[in-house]
């Protein structure tokens, strides 16, 4: 086999396997590097479940959560592992504990509301509650990337909860690493081919 062939089933191993790493969260399959993992910006005073805002909202525990009850409470949630895009259908699981509750989402200059709903499935011993939000719904065409959003979480319930915020993962992504991993495989498979060409001419 050439070192052509090596460096191409090399690459395209790389990224199969890569592509094939799913974690599960209730119900629904993401890639592994998914999941918001930045938190730009907070807005309000948090209890959470144990460690910083930071640290519950942005690892991949649907267990640990975050809520708030002051007025207007606000996270901006980021994605630096990978690019978020608006494809067909939902682009983003906005997951809480507990009580379904309401959750907001601003896009630019657009806020919309939304109400998770249970998922049949548990997290740190509370029901696990989710919303699939579909970026076209803000006017957003479609292959925009969208690397950050921000989630309200101040709005009560009927029953006097707010969201617990657990988790946000993003449906469509586009992992750099996996990128720029075949970007370089296909490189050195053309650096190979001059070589052999210029071999051959001589």
């Amino acid at each position: 086999m050439s070192l052509k062939h090596i460096l191409l089933a090399t690459a395209l191993a790389a990224t199969s396997a890569a592509a094939h790493a799913i974690t599960t969260v209730g119900g629904i399959s993401f890639e592994d590097n998914a999941f918001a993992d930045a938190l730009y910006f907070s807005s309000g005073t948090y209890t959470t479940s144990g460690g910083s805002l930071a640290s519950v909202l942005t690892d991949t525990d649907a267990g640990t959560y975050a809520f708030s009850f002051s007025e207007g409470a606000a996270v901006m949630l980021g994605f630096t592992d990978n690019s978020v895009f608006n494809l067909g259908g939902a682009d983003l699981a906005i997951f809480e504990v507990g009580i379904p509750d309401t959750v907001t989402v601003t896009l630019g200059t657009q806020t919309r509301s939304y109400t998770t709903s249970y998922t049949g499935f548990s997290a740190g011993g509370y029901s696990l509650n989710v919303v699939l939000v579909d970026f076209s719904d803000f006017g957003i065409v479609e292959g925009a990337n969208l690397p950050y959003q921000t989630l309200g979480l101040s709005t009560s319930s009927g029953s006097g909860t707010v969201p617990s915020l657990s988790l946000v993962g993003a449906l469509h992504t586009s992992a750099v690493p996996e990128a720029n991993a075949l970007t370089l495989a296909l490189a050195g498979m053309g650096a190979v081919g001059g070589v052999a060409y210029r071999r051959r001419r001589s």
